[in-house]
């Protein structure tokens, strides 16, 4: 800041806090008032005053830098003519799909793209399987459990009977929006403080629903409920768990606002007891057992079979039925049995015949056995001719449109009216009139890469556009129909005032960045970063 010659002197530090209404009783400033507005923000007199003076610093700053910004009257009526000036287009969209059934493609064309393209045609490795399924809750009935069993589990698990520390408030909000000057969040802090003793000797839910912007709780006398940690905003979430019931916050500045927050309730952290989960316990407890069962059994019938017998003998000894996959590649779910990552690795790393020991699913036990393995392989193109078709149509359709397009474009640049050029299937369309405060979009069209740009710069003398527009795989030929033109001559002083004021605000936010960009690499220059930051974010 020193090599930007910029400081705040003592009597300037002091007339601008001295000018902040809540620090002002009855419209002059006082000591007291300004001494308990700060201790209810928690902020020491020096600090405040050093962000005070930094504020100051951003504002001259930014106005050092802002210095030399000149709005002529050109540049209003230029700005004028932006806003105002409406133009029509006509246009012809070229689209591939009409230029479909003009292509016929022969036995070379398949051959040469085939050749060209075979490995995005490339068909990964298959596998399928055979399997019997054992269904856990068969077992249900085979499972005893006792209150030791019950007892020892709930100890296992304990963790998922953990209840969370949870605490109940109400709360008043006075909001303050992010995008507020600093009249306006002294203003509200002020009021907040005021609520603030109020509430300390008066009725919190009469002053919730009169000053609380928190209609969703307001209604209720600002009641929140129980919630646990990690549910709100951190800095009212300290404060809310730091109180006990009945007991007053102080003013808590959060995202959204101030503050005003009254213990209600507390949950202390800890486990429900066993008897409150009891049968939830002994229902896992069997679920546990079923699937133990089940899965002994599998294995048992495994193990047996491994290295002389076959699914087939498995299936027949458990009195289950044998289901086939069919193919399915390794990225794939497994058909009959879905997502099972453990089986997948397993399918894919067994020999073909060979069993695959029981895994586990979400329906039950498995036994599989590897029924098919087919190598991943180019296909012949007889198989897939129909997907080399769709590309092969796909993009000849697209370059027939283009070469239609830049014809008839050349004929229009000629001479030839627009409408004489339009290809069979399609019409001459219109955007209808439209300005510039559209940005890139184009009524009926959408957003065409350059094409509204372009288009304001045709003249009733130059009205066809030099090029073609590309959306897609449409091509677009465009001509001028109609111009609307603004005339800045009619301004009133008031509304030439206001575009003056809205382009000299674009001036200096484009010649404050470029300066900033400049300033941040230069040696000569320099400005503390922490201003630097509050000028860029501003």
């Amino acid at each position: 800041m020193d090599r930007l010659n910029l400081s705040v002197s003592k009597e300037e530090l002091v007339q601008s806090i001295a000018a902040i209404p809540a620090f002002q009783v009855d419209g002059t400033f006082n000591k007291q008032q300004y001494l308990s507005v700060l201790t209810y923000q928690r902020l020491k007199p020096e600090l405040f005053e050093q962000m005070q003076e930094q504020q100051m610093l951003v504002q001259m700053t930014r106005q050092t830098l802002e210095d030399g910004v000149v709005v002529s009257d050109e540049d209003v009526a230029n700005e004028f003519r932006r806003l105002n000036e409406k133009i029509n287009l006509e246009y012809i969209p070229f689209a591939a799909s009409a230029f479909r059934d003009q292509i016929k493609l022969s036995d070379e064309q398949f051959d040469t793209y085939y050749a060209e393209h075979q490995d995005q045609f490339r068909v990964a490795e298959q596998r399928a399987l055979s399997f019997v399924q054992l269904d856990r809750n068969q077992y249900r009935n085979e499972v005893v459990v006792d209150e030791a069993e019950v007892q020892r589990y709930y100890e296992r698990h304990l963790s998922q009977f953990a209840i969370q520390e949870q605490v109940a408030a109400a709360h008043i909000l006075i909001m303050v929006s992010p995008e507020a000057d600093e009249a306006t969040v002294s203003a509200r802090a002020a009021l907040a403080t005021s609520v603030l003793e109020k509430a300390q000797s008066g009725d919190f839910k009469k002053l919730a629903q009169q000053y609380s912007d928190d209609k969703a709780t307001a209604a209720n006398g600002g009641a929140i409920g129980f919630f646990a940690r990690g549910t709100m905003d951190p800095t009212f979430e300290e404060a809310a768990f730091a109180l006990q019931a009945g007991e007053l916050s102080t003013v808590v500045k959060s995202r959204f606002g101030y503050h005003i927050i009254k213990g209600q309730g507390r949950i202390e952290a800890g486990f429900k007891a066993l008897a409150d989960v009891e049968a939830e316990v002994k229902e896992a407890l069997i679920t546990e057992e079923s699937e133990r069962l089940a899965y002994e059994d599998a294995m048992d019938a495994y193990n047996v079979n491994r290295k002389t017998g076959s699914l087939a003998t498995i299936a027949e000894g458990l009195n289950l039925t044998v289901v086939e996959t069919g193919l399915f590649e390794r990225a794939a779910a497994i058909p009959a049995i879905g997502v099972n990552e453990d089986l997948t690795q397993r399918a894919f790393s067994t020999p073909a015949g060979s069993l695959i020991a029981p895994v586990r699913g979400a329906a039950g036990i498995y036994i599989c056995e590897v029924a098919e393995i087919k190598e991943a392989h180019i296909p012949e193109l007889s198989v897939v001719k129909a997907i080399v078709e769709v590309e092969l149509l796909n993009g000849e359709s697209v370059v027939l449109a283009q070469q239609q397009a830049e014809e008839a474009l050349a004929k229009v640049i000629a001479g030839t009216p627009l409408r004489s050029v339009v290809p069979k299937g399609a019409s001459l369309k219109e955007t209808g009139l439209f300005s510039q405060t559209l940005g890139d979009f184009v009524p009926t069209l959408g957003n065409v890469l350059g094409l509204s740009e372009a288009a304001f710069s045709l003249t009733v003398k130059d009205a066809v556009a030099q090029q073609l527009f590309t959306a897609g795989d449409t091509f677009y030929v465009v001509r001028l129909k109609q111009l609307q033109p603004a005339d800045p001559a009619g301004l009133t002083a008031e509304e030439f005032e206001r575009i003056r004021s809205t382009v000299m605000t674009t001036q200096r936010d484009e010649l404050l960045k470029a300066k900033i960009a400049t300033l941040k690499e230069s040696a000569d220059v320099t400005i503390a970063p922490t201003i630097l930051r509050s000028i860029e974010g501003n």
